[in-house]
């Protein structure tokens, strides 16, 4: 949606135009003109979506990430995972299918996560089909 605002309002202002007030912009069923893409983005429902999705997405990639880079510092730098667990198995294995585990958990709770985030985006296009944005 931002992408289309962008690539109108350039377009705007590559004719010298300078503005993009009566503009259309494509890309979905219904036209919307750039004004009403900035009251979509302004209002209060988008802007808690944003921060509903942004409230969810952070943490949850800042901790993967973490979990990820902290594998190669503690097998270069500690020798916390030299230990066995189990047999000949050493913890740094354990680790490492942790990680797998870890990723194919994250993936499907962000696929459960983003079907109420969808809907809210949904309430949001349907609000702004109706003239609701105007």
């Amino acid at each position: 949606m931002s992408q289309d605002l962008s690539n109108a309002l350039e377009k705007d202002h590559a004719l010298g135009q300078g503005h993009a007030k009566n503009k259309s912009v494509k890309g979905s069923k219904k036209d919307y003109t750039a004004e009403e893409y900035v009251s979509i983005s302004e209002s209060s429902e988008f802007k808690t979506l944003v921060k509903k999705k942004n409230g969810f997405i952070v943490p949850i990639s800042i901790m993967f990430l973490a979990l990820y880079i902290l594998l190669p510092i503690l097998t270069s730098f500690t020798t916390v995972l030299d230990g066995k667990a189990i047999g000949d198995i050493t913890w740094v294995w354990i680790y490492s299918l942790g990680l797998f585990i870890m990723t194919w958990v994250l993936c499907m709770t962000y696929v459960k996560k983003a079907a109420s985030f969808d809907g809210d985006a949904n309430k949001i296009i349907e609000k702004a089909k109706d003239g609701g944005y105007k």
